[in-house]
């Protein structure tokens, strides 16, 4: 049975613009055979003109015209809030060169090199007139048509349109290189508000963050800000993130107060999505600007959200990385490497300050009969209830972290071996208290310990450790569940 015909896509209207009549008429001819409509220009500066009364669903331009090429149109509809979400089409008879980095960097959707098979055009074209329709706003007619149109606002409007791409530039450049001197995420989001704030001064401007520890959000403002506009920002940022509340956000004033000493007039709030695609949204950035100002930098906003999104996203990669090289990734605590590397640093205090520190080996008594009882799974369940239980049993200031099977190690610091032997001793209690889910009413799991204290500048993690594993034998030796130094 042979399958349905493929449904046309919906009849488009599309402005052609080349200086070259024989091209101009072959595009013409194409296009209204596949069923759309057309729009003539020869070169850009009449596309402009044209674009005062129509509003057509994509822009299909030849690079080099006279007067206004390909390159300068893109550059400035892509500029004009009313039209930077028009889709552009650039073709060109020569590919090689600087053709392609000038489309991109003016802005074009697509480039494409002129080729027999122009059929290729139109199926571009209707792919970029199908862009999403949150994208696409209602029709506006451009800042150039409105205005006393003539060559020297056609220079005025590119000079403002290469200055616009030169601010976007050093932002990213500056975003950019904040990551290669900073990885602390709240350093990082102090830098890019300072740089956002040096290029175009908004009223007040909050960043909230989305970390494994929840939100954090910060921000800062200017003298004519007050509590309820930062508040306002802040239940900006709350709604963006699906919070139920606004978060608690660290607001500072600005740095330079006198710039932002007078009143906002008008003022509008913007909330933008930190979000880099095929990553989850980091958080969001919200503004208070003028309207007239957040409309003329709106590109540059949403930019900036765009490059922190970026920059979150590698941080929030590196720690996650970090992470899985530092922990065990069944109880969560840390891994054998990590925590005797915490624990040589810790020494080097020691024989710094000649402060005391204590360690405890501790062994899970009897765990081999459990795996062989109930199964692996229910042995995993125990590891990891039993490690949450000594990391709540334990000081803030102890370290802890897995370092075999059902073995784990605890670093006391500024502790002496008797402070060390109570604190064992609550860890056993502790975790002997209650039964584990999934074992037998009956059943508890008790600990074996081993203790050692540093001994002074010659003594080594490696050699505590070995004492405190003799100290463990022993523990096991008189009958398990008991604490042995």
């Amino acid at each position: 049975m042979n399958a349905p015909p493929a449904p046309r896509p919906r009849p488009l209207q599309v402005l052609l613009v080349d200086d070259n009549p024989i091209q101009l008429s072959l595009l013409r001819h194409l296009f209204q055979r596949h069923g759309h409509l057309t729009l003539e220009a020869r070169n850009g500066a009449e596309a402009l003109l044209v674009l005062a009364t129509e509003f057509p669903d994509v822009v299909v331009s030849d690079c080099v015209m006279p007067l206004l090429d390909g390159y300068q149109l893109c550059r400035l509809l892509k500029d004009d809030r009313a039209t930077r979400h028009l889709p552009v089409l650039l073709l060109t008879a020569q590919g090689g060169g600087l053709a392609r980095f000038w489309a991109k960097t003016c802005g074009a959707d697509r480039f494409l090199v002129k080729g027999r098979d122009l059929d290729h055009v139109v199926e571009v074209a209707e792919a970029l007139a199908q862009q999403p329709a949150s994208l696409r706003r209602g029709h506006q007619v451009p800042r150039l048509a409105q205005e006393n149109f003539g060559v020297d606002a056609i220079q005025r409007q590119l000079a403002q349109a290469l200055e616009q791409r030169l601010i976007e530039t050093a932002m990213r450049d500056s975003i950019g290189r904040l990551y290669t001197v900073e990885h602390d995420t709240a350093k990082l989001i102090q830098g890019f508000i300072e740089i956002l704030q040096e290029l175009v001064l908004p009223g007040a401007m909050a960043v909230g963050y989305l970390g494994e520890e929840g939100v954090w959000c910060s921000g800062v403002h200017g003298l004519s800000v007050g509590p309820q506009d930062r508040a306002a920002l802040t239940e900006g940022l709350a709604k963006h993130l699906a919070m139920e509340d606004p978060p608690e956000c660290h607001w500072r004033p600005a740095s330079d107060p006198e710039e932002r000493r007078r009143g906002l007039r008008d003022p509008v709030s913007l909330v933008l999505a930190t979000a880099t695609p095929g990553y989850p949204v980091a958080g969001a950035v919200g503004i208070l600007a003028e309207r007239r100002a957040a409309e003329e930098y709106e590109r540059l906003f949403e930019i900036a959200a765009e490059e922190l999104g970026r920059l979150l996203s590698l941080e929030d990669s590196r720690l996650r990385l970090y992470h899985q090289a530092i922990r065990d990734p069944l109880t969560g605590l840390y891994n054998r490497r990590h925590i005797l590397d915490m624990l040589t640093v810790e020494l080097d205090q020691c024989g710094r300050f000649g402060q005391p520190l204590s360690i405890m080996v501790v062994d899970l008594d009897h765990f081999k009969s459990v795996n062989d009882r109930f199964g692996h799974a229910t042995g995993d369940q125990v590891l990891s209830v039993v490690a949450q239980r000594m990391a709540f049993g334990l000081r803030k200031v102890d370290q802890l972290g897995r370092i075999g099977g059902e073995e784990f190690l605890a670093y006391c610091p500024q502790t002496e071996l008797e402070g060390a032997r109570a604190l064992a001793e609550r860890l056993r209690e502790v975790v002997s208290a209650e039964t584990i889910p999934g074992l037998p009413d009956s059943s508890r799991v008790t600990l074996s310990i081993g203790l050692a204290s540093w001994s002074g500048t010659e003594d080594t993690a490696e050699g505590m450790l070995a004492r405190a594993d003799q100290s463990l034998y022993k523990a096991k030796a008189a009958g398990r569940n008991r604490v042995e130094a």
